[in-house]
């Protein structure tokens, strides 16, 4: 056989028989009509059956400045009592968002956020094992997505989402979660400042009592030296005062001596005492400006502020294909 011969078997036994082909599937026509509706009857189950998936997206990053400005005005208020200390805006929005952050990242506190909502309420409402209920808990809570942000972004953000049955519960439920993480974010910031105030009042209090104290303590110890001057006055029978010093020699009595007060005489030390027993109690300046401190700073504690610790952005929840 040539080498022509051979190549040209190659080619016919390399060509289909489109009539043998045809013929083929004719045979099979039962077969191929019953797995074509078979795919189109499981295509259509899966359509009416299948749950929609709706994902809303919100992306957060530090407040802005009028997002804080009540909350900022209470800290300024307490810094004007300490001498009109600067505040560190920066700082403080630092702060703010780094603990929302922190509350939202948490994977217990998205598990603790959707077990009281609703929408977890109606999708265990038909199941009554708790080992199921879990796993569906945890699923939502996957749902949940925070992702980070990427450190090279010149404006940087978080970027949370939420991924329901429906556009509206997606977009309820991400809502809901930024609010509930807010509050507790806020509250634990909110709280080491109250501790702080409360230390400053505490502080306050407790000099404005020691003052008071030594006070009282020294007018009592003064009346009782007067009372024994006045004694010792009437037993060595000196009822005015004469001459301040005496000189005897090289001998000088010094009546600023509590010892030698009876030599001012009955009479005198007798006005003393009541003078001493009658009138008000002289307090220092710094006495009342601690009060004046105080008369500021109490009334912060019932300052009622709320704040948002984030700035966000939405897009519109989309359905996932």
């Amino acid at each position: 056989m040539s080498m022509g011969d051979s190549r040209q078997n190659a080619a016919t036994s390399d060509e289909i028989d489109l009539f043998e082909l045809l013929r083929t599937l004719w045979k099979g026509r039962y077969f191929l009509a019953c797995f074509c509706l078979l795919g189109i009857t499981l295509a259509a189950l899966y359509a009416f059956n299948a749950k929609e998936q709706w994902k809303s997206v919100t992306f957060i990053r530090q407040p802005r400045l009028e997002q804080i400005s009540a909350y900022l005005d209470q800290r300024r208020a307490m810094a004007r009592v300490n001498g009109n200390q600067l505040i560190d805006v920066s700082a403080l929005t630092d702060t703010l968002f780094n603990s929302f952050v922190h509350e939202v990242v948490s994977i217990q506190n998205r598990l603790e956020f959707l077990a009281s909502t609703e929408y977890y309420a109606r999708q265990i409402q038909d199941v009554t094992d708790v080992i199921v209920q879990r796993s569906i808990l945890e699923d939502l809570a996957k749902a949940l997505v925070v992702e980070r942000y990427d450190k090279n972004q010149i404006v940087p953000y978080y970027e949370i989402s939420f991924t329901a049955e429906t556009a509206k519960d997606a977009q309820a439920v991400l809502s809901d979660y930024l609010v509930w993480a807010n509050d507790l974010a806020f509250k634990r910031v909110d709280e080491s400042f109250n501790n702080d105030l409360d230390a400053q009042i505490l502080s306050r209090q407790t000099d404005l009592l020691n003052i008071d104290f030594k006070l009282k303590a020294e007018r009592r110890n003064r009346i009782e030296i007067l009372e024994n001057a006045i004694q010792t006055a009437k037993l060595a029978g000196i009822k005015d005062y004469i001459v301040g010093r005496q000189t005897v020699g090289t001998t000088v009595i010094e009546l600023s001596d509590n010892r030698r007060l009876f030599m001012l005489g009955e009479k005198y030390l007798e006005a003393e005492l009541q003078t001493t027993q009658k009138a008000p109690i002289i307090y220092p300046p710094h006495y009342f400006e601690m009060e004046r401190e105080l008369e500021l700073l109490i009334p912060l504690r019932e300052y009622d502020v709320k704040t948002l610790s984030y700035w966000l952005w939405c897009k519109p929840a989309a359905q996932l294909e």
